[in-house]
């Protein structure tokens, strides 16, 4: 029997009675030779993955006494599904689509895992010391004394001093009271975790309650009487989670510094789609996925701005004053128009005089103080263990880069130094159909609980909060501006002597990618990685004249997975975010409006994913080497003072 409205949670329990130690994939600061895992802020805690897989094995013994078939893990040759000629042989109670019990509950490489353990953190405050380094040495079997070369420290928790760590389990409303009997079973089973179960370390006892709640009723958003709304969408990182990315070693994956679009619109898909009897999709989830006006989910990162490709800092200390770095500012204008005068341009660092490079990634801009946002990372290293022999298993060691769900900052205070933390938000908005804006608002919030890879493991863990999107500034305001700027750069040349330069006119306006795009050549088939003068006339859908002054691009590759197929999708080439092109046109006029919509949907393909997102006229153009000299100068001022 099934509970089909609700998920089940459970709040885990563990309190260790000995010592613990789980190994961690990197090298410690104490300088053992094995080290325990700690979060980024040096908390111990219990990985989900270790959890979980004793926690599988534990059901595996179970469920093989009863007997059920179980298959054999962790090799994924090995495991469900199962041939048909294989199931005539075996007994096949309690199989579904060809999968055994376990792999019902705990998921195989072809099945989702119907149970989600979350990492399992400290109660207790015992203050900075919470672990303690234990030596041991090989004996020599014939000598009966300490092996040569063999004398090793571990580092694991303070023995016998109460350590307790709990945490959430989610259990998927589609589980039968059979697995649920099975599940607590091996849960009862666990006595021991992590490594040198046999030498007393890890025995710990273990306890679960019921903490199912009602979920709460979000308010209504209000929305104005449009076809399509702005929503909003902030991201609270609870644990690390997978970005995806590319995999340039063939062994770890990039972690990307953002939650792609198509992240939050495959899991509102998910959840809309498991709420259907049929699991077909109607007529709301068609407006919203399947229309041509489909709704677009941008990308969810770390700064509301992405810094464009002019966009240059000192090479040896790059960085926002406000950050207590030498100043990060653009060179788009000077750039333009020093190719217009056929001068060199070599800007240098504004308070060292240093050589400057190009800068990259987000930023956050408020009174005129600018300050960067960069994701930490942390490498996850994880082994299957055989089933049999209970140590790892070959050829089955791999690597995860995950984006870390905290920022950990140094701050002196009283002359000590202290460790503050605090919590990764990610910010992102999406364009919808008006009358699905609180269907999807209620969607977000209260069933979108995990994103990314991993998540029955304890990856991906988020809570989502949706507001309406706050009107932003004008376009043609922006436009202004930059002509403004630009006409007092070029005349600044045309002053210079021995320099010829043509009078000012018309209008620029340059294209700013706040995302990655899929761009295809006027032909309709090749990819592209320039925005060229006839492709955006084409996105357009006019014929006013444009022409293409300068581009600053570069590229890159982007694949992905269809969930819905349980396919990869295409790789594809794309132009990466920050990328600027910059346009010139007689009769900006004409192209307000078509430049608005751009701006509103996007370039390129794939937009519904969060491609080809695009801003125009970029206020951080308006940022010179001089307002940056100017800002250092006045700061100096005032701490001298």
């Amino acid at each position: 029997m099934t509970n089909p409205t609700t998920e089940k949670q459970w709040r885990i329990t563990a309190t260790i009675d000995t010592a613990l130690c789980i190994g961690d994939s990197g090298a410690g600061e104490t300088g053992a030779d094995k080290s325990t895992v700690k979060t980024s802020d040096g908390q111990l805690y219990i990985p989900a993955s270790t959890l979980k897989g004793v926690w599988r094995h534990a059901c595996e013994v179970i469920a093989r006494s009863h007997p059920h078939f179980v298959c054999n893990s962790p090799r994924a040759e090995n495991m469900c599904p199962r041939p048909e000629e294989e199931l005539e042989k075996e007994n096949t109670e309690a199989m579904q689509n060809n999968h055994c019990i376990i792999c019902q509950i705990f998921g195989s490489p072809s099945s989702e895992s119907r149970i989600f353990i979350s990492d399992l953190t400290l109660d207790n405050d015992f203050g900075a010391e919470t672990t303690a380094i234990r030596s041991g040495v090989t004996i020599n079997r014939g000598r009966r004394v300490a092996e040569d070369q063999r004398l090793y420290f571990t580092e694991t928790s303070l023995p016998n001093a109460g350590f307790e760590f709990s945490g959430p389990v989610t259990i998927d409303r589609d589980i039968t009271d059979e697995q649920i009997e099975l599940i607590s079973a091996g849960l009862n089973y666990i006595h021991a975790i992590g490594s040198g179960k046999t030498r007393g370390l890890g025995w710990l006892s273990l306890k679960k309650i019921d903490d199912t709640t009602e979920p709460q009723e979000i308010p209504s958003i209000a929305t104005d009487s449009e076809d399509t709304a702005e929503l909003s969408i902030k991201v609270t990182l609870e644990s690390p989670i997978l970005t995806g990315g590319r995999k340039p070693s063939g062994q770890a994956v990039e972690a990307v510094q953002y939650i792609r679009g198509g992240l939050i619109r495959g899991a509102i898909a998910k959840a809309w789609l498991a709420d259907l009897e049929s699991n077909e999709p109607d007529a709301d989830f068609e407006r919203l996925f399947l229309n041509e006006d489909a709704g677009i989910f941008r990308n969810c990162t770390p700064g509301p701005k992405i810094l464009p490709a002019t966009a240059v800092g000192c090479k040896d200390v790059s960085g926002f004053l406000a950050d207590g770095k030498h100043g990060i500012f653009d060179t788009l204008l000077e750039r333009i128009v020093s190719e217009k005068a056929n001068w060199m341009y070599q800007p240098n660092c504004p308070k060292c005089s240093g050589r400057v490079e190009s800068q990259s990634g987000s930023y956050t801009a408020a009174k005129a103080s600018y300050k960067e946002r960069h994701l930490n990372t942390r490498l996850l290293t994880r082994v299957a263990i055989n089933r049999q022999r209970r140590v790892a298993e070959d050829e089955l060691l791999y690597h995860l880069t995950a984006i870390d769900p905290v920022f950990v900052k140094s701050e002196k205070a009283n002359s000590q130094e202290k460790i503050k933390s605090e919590k990764v938000i990610l910010h992102g908005s999406a364009r919808i159909p008006s009358d699905l804006v609180n269907k999807v608002a209620q969607t977000l919030q209260q069933k979108v609980k995990r994103l990314g890879g991993g998540n029955s493991r304890g990856l991906g863990k988020v809570c989502i909060a949706v507001d309406k999107q706050q009107a932003s500034d004008m376009m043609s305001k922006r436009i202004k501006v930059f002509n403004e700027e630009l006409q007092a750069v070029w005349k600044t040349y045309a002053d210079l002597p021995n320099t010829e330069i043509d009078p000012f006119e018309g209008t620029y306006f340059s294209v700013n990618l706040q995302s990655d795009a899929i761009l295809t050549a006027e032909d309709g088939w090749q990819r592209s990685m320039v925005l060229t003068a006839p492709m955006l006339q084409e996105m357009a859908g006019g014929t006013t004249d444009v022409t293409l002054v300068r581009s600053f691009a570069s590229y890159n590759y982007v694949g992905g997975w269809n969930a819905a197929w349980g396919l990869p999708k295409e790789t594809a080439l794309v132009t990466q975010m920050g990328s600027v092109f910059v346009f010139h046109t007689p009769d900006i006029d004409a192209w307000l409006s078509k430049l608005q919509t751009l701006e509103n949907i996007g370039i390129g393909n794939r937009r519904e994913e969060g491609f080809g997102q695009i801003a125009i006229c970029d206020a951080f153009h308006f940022r010179s080497r001089e307002q940056v000299q100017s800002e250092y100068l006045i700061k100096n001022k005032e701490e001298t003072l």
